[in-house]
């Protein structure tokens, strides 16, 4: 049997066990996703690189260990600083991630029924929209709290809150000011210390400071190494996938601050290395979210010798370094200075000095269903890019929901767009 109908069945089942028994369908998703990392630890793709295996298995592990330990997880948005929370030994399960790891096992439909049967709006994020049916369904176990950002996504105040109320655990949100000033750090870092207080005395032990400093340290250990990896990127090809972009999502910022994000962006830099000199294959920057799962997508990006799938926004949104002695400060001032934040101008002049930096050949521009920021910024964005000199392909669609996008048209309009780049193997 294919992989694709192994997993639409299993999709299947954990679907028709939503409604009947959410306890068999988290043991589903379990044992699904222990059996995967097993395979891609053990058996993983000829095709991928050494940091491509390793994220691999890392960011399946990042999804099992919190549904294993809820009691010791934190469920969280993609902006959190989780340096708070490996330095106090907790697990951090973020909506984004999680949600797609519900995608890849086909049953991502049964959580978004889920979710509007409850009343939450079809526009609504699907991210967010899976994670509350899956919350909702009580297939996902409560956790020890709920922490979120009110950075980028106004759904997130909504999803977090109603996950608290749910499960009746506490919750908190760092408010996150639109502008960067001396004041804001101080604001932003005084809700971080409160945060760490009510942690304190939920968990029943004070966070270690020498800790939180190692947290700090090794997440600028992996940010100078990516650093370095960006710099040599312009004329290198290295192959990659959807997915893998995607995966990278973790350890540049749930697992920032641990040891395997930096082993992960060593292997990455040492990948960079050794990799052959850039041929003049067509160089595509990316915007936003990746539609990973989306087939025709995959078919014409993924491993492309005549195409450079570029690092998407997401993955640099804040290359800032952080000074141990300071941890609050630094982490209020990562928050504060990340590009998804304030103006759209400060993400525009982001992807623009990143695509000169990457020498990319054109951009694609993700509007992913439900997310107010990115479509609400798209037409600025995109006119700066052009001003810029970057051809911008407009692509409409959704991260994770496969029900919710019109494929052959985004195909179409991505072969297109790659044509007219002049990539030759679509």
């Amino acid at each position: 049997m294919k992989v694709k109908s192994i997993i639409k069945k299993f999709g299947q089942v954990v679907g028709n066990s939503v409604y009947t028994s959410p306890a068999r369908a988290l043991n589903l998703l379990k044992i699904g996703y222990k059996l995967n990392y097993i395979k891609v630890k053990i058996i993983p793709d000829r095709g991928l690189l050494p940091h491509q295996k390793y994220v691999s298995y890392i960011s399946n592990r990042a999804i099992i260990d919190p549904l294993d330990n809820p009691q010791n997880s934190a469920i969280v948005n993609i902006f959190f600083p989780c340096q708070i929370l490996h330095a106090m030994d907790i697990l951090p399960q973020f909506t984004e991630g999680l949600a797609c790891f519900l995608n890849g096992a086909g049953c991502e439909q049964a959580f978004i029924e889920y979710a509007e049967d409850f009343g939450i709006p079809q526009t609504y994020c699907s991210y967010h929209k899976v994670l509350l049916g899956a919350i909702l369904s009580n297939v996902i176990p409560p956790p020890k709290f709920v922490a979120t950002t009110s950075l980028a996504c106004d759904a997130n105040s909504t999803t977090f809150r109603t996950i608290a109320d749910h499960y009746k655990v506490p919750y908190y949100m760092v408010d996150v000011p639109n502008s960067y000033t001396e004041d804001a750090i101080t604001y932003v870092a005084g809700q971080l210390r409160e945060l760490v207080a009510i942690i304190e005395d939920l968990v029943g032990r004070k966070m270690e400071e020498d800790r939180l400093r190692q947290t700090i340290n090794a997440s600028n250990s992996s940010i100078r190494k990516y650093k370095e990896h960006l710099n040599m990127l312009p004329n290198k090809y290295i192959s990659s996938t959807l997915t893998m972009e995607m995966f990278k999502i973790f350890p540049s910022h749930i697992l920032l601050g641990t040891d395997e994000a930096d082993k992960y962006f060593q292997l990455l830099l040492e990948d960079t290395k050794s990799a052959r000199k850039s041929k003049g294959e067509k160089r595509i920057l990316w915007v936003h979210t990746m539609p990973f799962w989306q087939e025709s997508i995959k078919s014409m990006l993924n491993f492309n010798e005549g195409c450079q799938l570029l690092p998407c926004d997401i993955n640099f949104d804040c290359l800032v370094e952080m000074d141990e002695n300071k941890p609050y400060e630094s982490m209020a001032k990562r928050l504060l200075l990340n590009i998804a934040n304030g103006v759209g101008e400060n993400r525009a002049r982001a992807l623009i000095k990143m695509a000169k930096k990457l020498k990319a050949d054109g951009v694609v521009y993700f509007c992913h269903w439900g997310c107010k920021h990115t479509l609400g910024n798209v037409h600025l964005v995109s006119e700066l890019l052009k001003e810029e000199g970057f051809p911008v392909l407009i692509l409409d669609g959704d991260g994770c929901d496969r029900k919710n996008v019109n494929d052959g048209q985004m195909a179409t309009k991505l072969q297109a767009f790659l044509e007219m780049l002049g990539v030759d193997n679509i």
